[in-house]
């Protein structure tokens, strides 16, 4: 599983940099060890392919959608990676215990 990507950073001009700050780099780390041990993928799969997934959540954390953003190749890969999600229900607070409200992250079956 693999880290975030298109989470959003920095200090705008208005000083919002607490709101528009982006996951620490952990993060990625937390969410694929808490999602991981939901997926249930028992056919062999050549390479590593990867299924891109945006997820939205509340600020508690409650998973409130999920959608592929780029399939892996593998139908069944990408459909064991959204049941997993469904299943996870929550995500994790980042270090500064907030939950980003979008994000996407990337799973591999062989990370």
């Amino acid at each position: 599983m693999q880290g975030l990507a298109g989470a959003t950073g920095g200090e705008n001009a208005t000083g919002t940099a607490q709101r528009d700050a982006g996951p620490s780099g952990s993060y990625g780390g937390k969410v694929a060890a808490k999602v991981k041990p939901h997926i249930v993928y028992p056919d062999a799969v050549s390479g590593n392919p990867r299924a891109e997934v945006e997820v939205r959540a509340a600020p508690d954390g409650t998973i409130t959608g999920t959608r592929l953003i780029q399939s892996s190749g593998n139908k069944a890969w990408d459909d064991a990676v959204l049941r997993a999600l469904q299943k996870t229900e929550t995500l994790p607070r980042d270090v500064d215990g907030r939950v980003p409200s979008s994000l996407v992250i990337g799973f591999r079956p062989k990370d």
